[in-house]
């Protein structure tokens, strides 16, 4: 009885294993699938994440570079060696600014603005300070 039992058994076994042909294919598939959708989806968002922080790195090496600029003397304003060697395609502006109304005067006030044109893909960016020269504020 143990041997018919057992034959049984081995029988229900290989019929089981008979279901299953092909399912690896199946599943190989599949994983195929989901792992080239996954990849399509995270290679653009991490080409963004890469982006962003170049754009943030150029704009707060840009408030540093402004920072250095109000302190140079008789308002020359050329930018830096180690800011044109990492972005050697920004200019420097340097400008006065008119005064607006009686409430907020501007005299003696200047802008500093470093723009950097568009680069690879990346819009055209500009960073700009506005600041008043020791001694260039009126007195009231």
């Amino acid at each position: 009885m143990n041997a018919e039992a057992a034959g049984i058994r081995w029988q229900r076994k290989s019929d089981w294993r008979a279901g299953r042909r092909g399912s690896l294919v199946a599943e190989l598939i599949i994983a195929a699938i989901i792992t080239g959708t996954v990849t399509l989806m995270v290679g653009p968002a991490v080409s963004a994440i890469l982006r962003q922080q170049e754009r943030r790195r150029f704009e707060s090496l840009a408030y540093v570079e402004l920072g250095n600029q109000q302190n140079s003397p008789g308002g020359d304003s050329v930018l830096s060696d180690w800011f044109l060697r990492r972005y050697p395609d920004a200019t420097l502006l340097r400008e006065a600014v008119p005064a607006l109304d009686e409430v907020l005067p501007m005299t003696g006030a200047v802008r500093l603005t470093i723009q950097r044109p568009d680069v690879n893909g990346l819009p055209a960016q500009s960073v700009s300070v506005v600041f008043w020269p020791a001694g260039g504020r009126e007195a009231r």
